[in-house]
Order: structure tokens, then C-alpha cells, then sequence
């Protein structure tokens, strides 16, 4: 599933095996790509291939959404922090991320934190809608794990149960 528009609901939302890591590194390389095209140094779709099977899949706890069979949405948690959630744009406005942070949430019973960046008014916007709050505002120093943003102003947030 490339970028159709998704036109159904929700199949499941269970967790990430290795056998995902092609269908995740494409939500997270094409979710990027058309939500953050002013992002520079993006990866190519090899390098968030590797990335993904090799670190993600490792070093977080991973989930996925799928829509008709197909992986269109992730979260991934990690000590606390939500280190990724992409949804494809083409799945969005159909619950994929609020059926996704219920999951976050769900294993994250402390309290979750993320960074996301300034520019990215639309996942600001979903984050402050599910109960995410504004910690403070900051410079990336390349802590993103999804590259290299350094420069790039990003803000920090957090939900409280």
C-alpha cells in the first residue's frame, strides 16, 4: 500500500514483529516526507529500512495499526518517551493515532514525553487534542531518533494520567 487513501476502519493494533520492519520503515519514510518536507536531511527509504529492523524493532516497544491487512500507522516506547508515532497521511482523520496513543498510554502508566518539532503544526495539534501538554519549547541537538535535526526548534511535551 503506497499513499491510496484508506477508506475503511481500523483492523487491529497489536506489536511490531521483525517481519513488520519493511511496512514500518515506509509509514515512517513517506509520513515524513509528506508531512515534514521542510525537514532537511531526511533518510532514504534503504536507510529507515535499516534503521528500523535494526534499532527500532530492538530498543523500543513497538505497535502497529493496520487497515485491510496493511501496517498504516506506529508508536514506539521507550523509557518513558514516545520515540515515534507516524501515521500515513493518507490514513489520518480515520482514529489510527488516537487508537495508537491509547496503546501508548495503555503500557505507559507513569506518564509519556516526546519532542516534536515547532514547525509541525498538525502533530502539535493532535498531541495537545489527546491530552498532551506543553512542557517547554527548545533547539534540537540531534536527540530526534529520526535523524539528523540539529537546528531544527522542536517542543517538548508531556502527558500525566
Amino acid at each position: 500500500m503506497k499513499r491510496e487513501r484508506v477508506t475503511t476502519h481500523i483492523d487491529d493494533v497489536r506489536r511490531a514483529d521483525a517481519s513488520d520492519a519493511n511496512a514500518i520503515a515506509e509509514v515512517i519514510h513517506y509520513s515524513t516526507e509528506d508531512s515534514m518536507p521542510w525537514l532537511g536531511g531526511r533518510n532514504t527509504i534503504e536507510e529507515d529500512r535499516w534503521w528500523t529492523s535494526n534499532v527500532l524493532l530492538h530498543k523500543t516497544d513497538a505497535w502497529v495499526a493496520t487497515v485491510d491487512g496493511n501496517i498504516v500507522g506506529v508508536v514506539a516506547l521507550h523509557d518513558g518517551w514516545l520515540s515515534q508515532l507516524f501515521v500515513r497521511t493518507t490514513a489520518q482523520g480515520f482514529g489510527v493515532g488516537h487508537r495508537l496513543i491509547e496503546v501508548a498510554k495503555r503500557e505507559s502508566p507513569q506518564g509519556l514525553q516526546l519532542w516534536a518539532f515547532q514547525r509541525n503544526a498538525v502533530a502539535i495539534r493532535f498531541l495537545e487534542s489527546v491530552g498532551f501538554s506543553l512542557v517547554r519549547e527548545s533547539w534540537s541537538t540531534g536527540r530526534h531518533s529520526a535523524g539528523d535535526a540539529a537546528g531544527e526548534p522542536d517542543k517538548l511535551y508531556r502527558w500525566v494520567p
